[in-house]
Parts: structure tokens; C-alpha cells; sequence
């Protein structure tokens, strides 16, 4: 007794651990039931507030970034459509943006309900590219990270939009180029802890004015974080499928690890978060860079001048399919 009285703390954080432990090793038996109460919770939170679910969806959709000065039409070296992961605050794009800004690229950014079921998200992206195509049907370049690859990724594969068919009548822009930064293909397990991003994201929305008390509730269901898991039935649904044929894809994946070389040890480090072999897919060409999730593609700070690595990498990508 005097060494728990001695260690209480540390007794407690192991009894935690360990509930967290059973929990998530329970849980795969109670998936799909999961994904039913967290869709009826928040059918039951948008019913019971609808009008502050009405004023956050006008937050969503394929919207122009705020700083971009390309003027709309022909002019510039194109549209590029930026689309966010999981629980993103909003602040992602906050060095990339202005570099694609400043390069002459139109700058779209796709917002949508972040934590919701991915299949969802993927039925509102399509939505909002056949919205943009009857006001400008011309081609788009799309950037995708984290979670926001696999909404792309889905759209364009899944048969049930035929996206090949819909860009050739002109229903949705044509994607000339798909480009994923850090995007988990094969999962993560590291989606089990997203409750901390989670939490990040409501303290972030908190201070925005006209936030309502229930935001939680309102942006999602949290089915997202389900999708993630390896071996999902979406992720597996979604890799059983033939690649887009029309479209040229890029992968890039962070590498925190300091040691040198690609053993298995830095690929399974990956960012952090994501695994570079978790970000790979056949025949879509990888290109590595070092920092983590977020800070291969925006720094950490606002005051800071560091160029992102994932950055140049993009504006090479772009480049080179104009010429092409």
C-alpha cells in the first residue's frame, strides 16, 4: 500500500493507459455500430439546431483563398484546389497558398466537415466541383493533405460518380494533376488518438465569432477517424480500385527520423503520423522530405520564414505538367 500511496499518480496514469489499451482492442467488434450512433448523435444535434447548422454549412465548399489576387477567366498559370485532413482547423495552407499566389496559380480552397464519415465528404467535394464546373468548367490541379487525399482519391474512382465520364462532359473540371502530401493510403493507427486533434480543433473554433456551443456535434460525426484505421472497410473498399487513368498522381511523405537512408525503421517513423510506406501506392511516383505532418507543408509559427519542404516539391510538380 505505501508504494501506491507513494506512486498514486503513477498508478492512476496506468490504469488509464491500460483502459485505453482494452478499449481499442475491444472496439473492432463494435465498428459498425460506432459509426451508427456517431451519425445519429449528430443527425439529433443538427435537428435539434438548425439554424446553427445551416450558418456552418455556408462555411463549406470549393471557395477562393482569401489573399489570392488572380483575377478569374483564362489569366494565370492556372486553378489549383487545395483540400484539408482531418480535423483541420483552417491553417494548413497558411505558407502554401501565398506561395502558389505569388506564382500566378489561381487559389481554391475546398472546406468541408472534417471529421465526418470520408464517403460523405467525398459526395460533397463531387457536389461542389460540378457547383464550380457550371460557373468555370476549365481543368483544376488539386492538392490534397492528410485525409484530404482519400476524399480525392475516392471521387475519382468511385463508380458511382464516374468522374472520367462527368469531366468529359464537362459536369466537373478535369484534374490534370492529383498531388497527396502525407496522405495515409493504407491507414493509421495513430487515428485511434484523435480525440487530440480533435480538442485542437474545437479550441481553434472557439474563438471564431458566431461559433456555436455544440460545433463538436455540428462539423461531423467523428466517423472519419474509423475510415483511417488500417484495414477499414473503406480503406479496403477504396484500394481494391483501379488508379485514375487520366489523371497523374504524386505522393509525399515526411520523414522525421534523423538517421540517414530508407530502412524500415524511418519508413515506418514516417511524419509522425503517417507512415511512408502507409503513403505509397503502386506505381504513383514518392517523393520524401524532411518534417513532420504539418511541418512539411506550414510552419509552425506565423512569424516564421522557413520555406516548408513539401512546398518547392509542389511548385516543381505544377510546373512540370504545364510544360508537359
Amino acid at each position: 500500500m505505501k508504494w501506491f500511496s507513494r506512486h498514486k499518480w503513477l498508478t492512476v496514469m496506468g490504469f488509464i493507459v491500460a483502459g485505453f489499451i482494452c478499449f481499442q482492442a475491444g472496439r473492432s467488434m463494435f465498428l459498425p455500430l460506432e459509426h451508427r450512433m456517431r451519425h445519429g448523435l449528430h443527425q439529433a444535434a443538427k435537428n435539434r439546431f438548425p439554424e446553427a447548422a445551416q450558418a456552418l454549412e455556408k462555411r463549406y465548399g470549393i471557395k477562393p483563398f482569401k489573399e489570392s489576387k488572380t483575377p478569374s477567366g483564362n489569366s494565370g498559370k492556372g486553378r489549383v484546389i487545395l483540400v484539408h485532413g482531418l480535423d483541420d482547423p483552417g491553417v494548413i495552407w497558411q505558407n502554401l497558398a501565398p506561395v502558389l499566389t505569388e506564382n500566378g496559380y489561381e487559389v481554391l480552397v475546398m472546406t468541408y466537415p472534417n471529421d465526418q464519415a470520408i464517403a460523405v465528404s467525398t459526395r460533397f467535394f463531387f457536389e461542389q466541383m460540378r457547383l464550380l464546373a457550371t460557373k468555370d468548367p476549365r481543368p483544376v490541379f488539386v492538392v490534397a493533405h492528410s485525409m484530404g487525399g482519400l476524399v480525392v482519391r475516392d471521387m475519382l474512382t468511385c463508380p458511382a460518380y464516374d468522374y472520367p465520364e462527368a469531366a468529359t462532359d464537362r459536369n466537373v473540371p478535369a484534374v490534370r494533376q492529383f498531388i497527396m502530401v502525407g496522405t495515409p493510403n493504407h491507414g493509421t493507427q495513430m487515428a485511434r488518438l484523435r480525440i487530440f486533434t480533435e480538442i485542437r480543433d474545437q479550441i481553434f473554433h472557439l474563438f471564431k465569432p458566431g461559433t456555436h456551443w455544440l460545433h463538436c456535434l455540428l462539423d461531423g460525426t467523428g466517423a472519419a477517424g474509423i475510415d483511417l484505421l488500417p484495414q477499414s472497410r473503406f480503406l479496403r473498399q477504396l484500394n481494391q480500385r483501379p488508379l485514375p487513368k487520366d489523371t497523374p498522381m504524386h505522393g509525399i511523405a515526411g520523414v522525421i527520423s534523423p538517421w540517414s537512408g530508407k530502412g524500415p525503421v524511418k519508413n515506418f517513423l514516417g511524419d509522425g503520423l503517417v507512415s511512408v510506406d502507409s503513403v505509397s501506392l503502386q506505381h504513383v511516383p514518392l517523393t520524401r522530405v524532411k518534417g513532420s505532418h504539418f511541418s512539411m507543408i506550414r510552419n509552425i509559427t506565423s512569424s516564421s520564414n522557413r520555406m516548408p519542404p513539401a512546398i518547392p516539391v509542389i511548385l516543381s510538380l505544377l510546373k512540370n505538367q504545364l510544360t508537359d
